[in-house]
Formats: structure tokens, C-alpha cells, sequence
């Protein structure tokens, strides 16, 4: 038969439909899109995993499929010799990576290396084409049958060698077109196939690296450095991705102290101390309380709120067995400065009376508010966990405003704790009262329900 040799490019001319090729336009900017696309072979190429920002070949389209048939029936040529210019023609393409279109075509051309050798090893020995055989018949009826042998032996490590160059190369491509986790998969088959190669370690661990998975890069780059114990490249990734590995261990102990001590908390809060938690109402938002393990107490950020005038003061450490006598001797100290707002001098020690408000939201389940807490004091929050709040928003722990009230603070001397202890008090964030003019006409608009927030 007539000497051939098989060109990618040509054949992929065949498989385009001419359709495409009559809509090919004439304007300057449309006919390089066109050209583009027509070399990156869209048709061969599906769209990438996660972990991988790029497309992919698809091996399993039809066109790729006849396109391997067509280099099979190439019989002038050996599969080993096939493969090697699928190589050669790859090496080609990839000395343009930095241009996605010539790496993308890299990866075909290795791809199609690639599909032949697995062919031919999946055959048993098969390796030369059927006309090589028919000529060396004769012969090799002459020779011992242990010859043979180690003449098959010997051409199935050369296949060997290529395709595990052909995977090294590809995981090589991959990498210039960001895809990691197929670079880390060609890697490992090339490493399966010559586990001294050097390179294939350095490119696995570095998709490993950029997968941000430093503990995998540092097990690539100790099992090359294993074979070549002063690899550079291999010594100053693994110093980089161990460094980065202690550092991200070291926050995920944290993370874990800290969903450790959320649990505890949470349920220190509604089973010991029979609080009822929920998401904030107000912009202060989300303010947890500090808990002092050794004396049992809980001391809370606390607003208070004079509706009257949408004023605000923060008691930033109001403990919990605290009464509210002390703190409003404080706020109202007639020694102090006068309150700006307050401009008729109506708000003081003996005028004011505090109200807190029942039902504001739904609690949070136990499990719930330790996920809040949490996620509020930077621990690992579990995916599991994420999906659960998107289910804890505002919304879903609203109440009706029919069952909201105002309720007065029966007295002065009560505690924190005896607020939070209220069978229909949840704590909206973090504990709030509001503070009004005793018998005043906006106390009666207050507690009508003319005033909202």
C-alpha cells in the first residue's frame, strides 16, 4: 500500500460539515472568532468537572472515534511509531501553551497517542501493524517460541514508554489549560507507568497546590523527592505547600476548638439557663455573650433603645445576675452630662420605666444556635450545616406581630437572667429594652402599637 501520513488537521477538515464552512464570513473581527473555533475542534471537547476551569476532550464523541480508526488503518506505520509522531506533533503544539487554542490541540494530539497504545496493549502484544507481521511470518515461525516471547516482551516496555511520555506530556497540557484535576489523573497514570519520572511528580503536586489540597501536594512532592532527593523545582514546592499545610492545620484546629465550644455554649444557653435564642431584628445584628466557665455567668452586649427619639445606649457587659437598678443609676447618673436629645429634660432617674418585647422572632433549635455561634466566632461551619441556613434566615423565625408585646419590667431590682428567663421572651440577637417617660403621651402610642421598628 501507498505511504500515508496521518494528519490531524486534515481529517478533522473531513469530519467539519460544510454548512459550517459556506457561513464563514468575510469580516475581519468574525473570521478570527470562526477560526478559532474551528481549531479548537469544539466538537471533540466537553465541558470540565469541578476542580477544573476548563473544557476537556471528549474521547467518546464519534468524530474522535473515527478519527482513531482512520490512524489505525494507517498501515504503513507501527503503533509504536504512530505514537511517537502523535507525540512529536503534540511536543509541536505545546511550545505555544501560553495560547489555549495550541495547548487544547497538544491535548488531541496526545489523546490520540495515547487511544492507540492502550489499544495495542489491551490486544496482548499486538504491537506491529498487520502487514509488518504478514512479512515477518516466516520468520518468526523459525524462531524459539521463548524468543518471541521476550520480542513481545520487549516492544509491549517500548509501548510503555511512549504512552507513559504521552500521559506525562498531557498532564502537562492540562495544567496550561487549568485543569487540575485531569493533570493530577495523567500524572498518577504516567507515574503508574515509570514511577522515576520526575516531572510528572513536580506537575501533580502542583495542581495539587493550585486545588489548594496542600497535604496531597506534599505527598507528591516527598515521593519524587524519594527518587531524586535534589529535585529544586520539587524541594521549593514542598517548603511553599508545607508552610501552607501547617498554617491551614493550625486554623482548622481552631475552627474545630471553636465548634467545640459553640456546642457547649448553646447548650449551656438553653438547657441550663433556659434561654430562648433567635436572629437579630435590629442593625447591631448578631451580638453572642461572653461566658465566664468558672464563675457560671453569662455577661451580654444589651441595647438600650429610646423609641421615642430613635436613640440608642449599649451596655457592652451586662452579666447576666446584674440588676437593672444598678445599670440605670449609671445611664441616668444626675451628675452626668445631659442627654442631647432629650431636650425638654424629661428622660431622668425617676422618670424612665423599661419595657422588653415578647415573641420578636422564633428561637433558634439548639443545634441551630450552635451553628450561629459558630459561624459568628469564625469556626469550620460543615456544607451540611451551610444548607441548613439558608433555612435559618429572618424570615422563617418571624412572628406574628399580633403575638408581639411590650411588657413593663415589673422591677427595678430584677436581674438580666429574670428577663431572659421569661416564658415568652427570645433573645432577638441580643437582649434589647426600651426605654420610655413614665405615664407620657408617647408611653400610650408605645404601648398601642403606633410605634414599630
Amino acid at each position: 500500500m501507498a505511504s500515508s501520513t496521518f494528519n490531524f488537521d486534515e481529517l478533522a477538515k473531513e469530519v467539519l460539515s460544510s454548512q459550517k464552512q459556506e457561513e464563514m464570513k468575510t469580516d475581519k473581527e468574525t473570521k478570527k472568532e470562526n477560526d478559532d473555533d474551528w481549531q479548537n475542534h469544539p466538537m471533540f471537547w466537553e465541558k470540565g468537572e469541578n476542580g477544573n476551569c476548563e473544557d476537556w476532550f471528549d474521547e467518546n464523541s464519534d468524530e474522535f472515534q473515527a478519527l482513531k480508526a482512520l490512524l489505525h488503518d494507517d498501515d504503513d506505520l507501527t503503533i509504536k511509531e504512530k505514537a511517537e509522531m502523535q507525540k512529536q506533533k503534540g511536543n509541536a503544539r505545546l511550545k505555544y501553551k501560553m495560547q489555549k487554542m495550541y495547548a487544547r490541540k497538544a491535548v488531541e494530539e496526545y489523546t490520540l497517542g495515547i487511544a492507540l497504545c492502550e489499544d495495542a496493549l489491551k490486544q496482548g502484544g499486538r504491537l506491529l501493524v498487520e502487514n509488518k507481521i504478514e512479512e515477518d511470518k516466516e520468520e518468526l515461525k523459525e524462531d524459539k517460541e521463548e524468543d518471541k516471547e521476550e520480542e513481545k516482551e520487549r516492544e509491549r516496555k517500548e509501548i510503555q514508554t511512549i504512552l507513559s511520555q504521552l500521559y506525562n506530556n498531557r498532564a502537562f497540557a492540562a495544567l496550561n489549560l487549568g485543569n487540575n484535576k485531569r493533570c493530577i489523573e495523567d500524572a498518577e497514570k504516567c507515574l503508574e507507568l515509570d514511577e522515576r519520572n520526575i516531572k510528572a511528580y513536580f506537575r501533580a503536586a502542583t495542581a495539587c497546590k493550585n486545588l489548594f489540597d496542600y497535604e496531597q501536594c506534599l505527598k507528591f512532592c516527598k515521593r519524587g523527592l524519594e527518587v531524586e532527593k535534589d529535585a529544586p523545582e520539587l524541594k521549593s514546592l514542598k517548603k511553599v505547600a508545607k508552610k501552607r499545610y501547617e498554617m491551614e492545620k493550625e486554623e482548622k484546629e481552631k475552627r474545630l476548638e471553636i465548634n467545640r465550644g459553640s456546642e457547649v455554649l448553646a447548650k449551656t444557653l438553653t438547657r441550663t439557663k433556659k434561654i430562648k435564642w433567635g436572629p437579630p431584628r435590629l442593625h447591631t445584628g448578631q451580638r453572642l455573650p461572653e461566658y465566664d466557665e468558672q464563675a457560671n455567668v453569662f455577661a451580654f452586649f444589651t441595647l438600650i433603645v429610646y423609641p421615642e427619639f430613635d436613640q440608642t445606649d449599649v451596655i457592652q457587659q451586662f452579666r447576666e445576675n446584674d440588676s437593672f437598678k444598678a445599670h440605670l443609676d449609671v445611664l441616668f447618673d444626675p451628675n452626668g452630662p445631659p442627654l442631647p436629645w432629650d431636650e425638654k429634660n424629661e428622660y431622668d432617674r425617676n422618670s424612665v420605666g423599661l419595657y422588653y418585647e415578647t415573641n420578636a422572632v422564633k428561637p433558634y433549635e439548639e443545634e441551630a444556635l450552635a451553628m450561629k455561634i459558630a459561624e459568628y466566632a469564625g469556626g469550620d461551619v460543615k456544607e451540611t450545616m451551610m444548607q441548613s441556613e439558608l433555612e435559618l434566615n429572618l424570615e422563617a423565625h418571624r412572628t406574628d406581630p399580633r403575638d408581639r408585646k411590650f411588657v413593663q419590667l415589673k422591677s427595678e431590682n430584677w436581674t438580666l437572667a429574670d428577663v431572659l428567663k421569661e416564658k415568652d421572651y427570645v433573645v432577638s440577637g441580643h437582649p434589647t429594652l426600651f426605654c420610655v417617660v413614665k405615664g407620657s403621651a408617647f408611653e400610650k402610642r408605645f404601648l398601642d402599637g403606633q410605634w414599630t421598628y
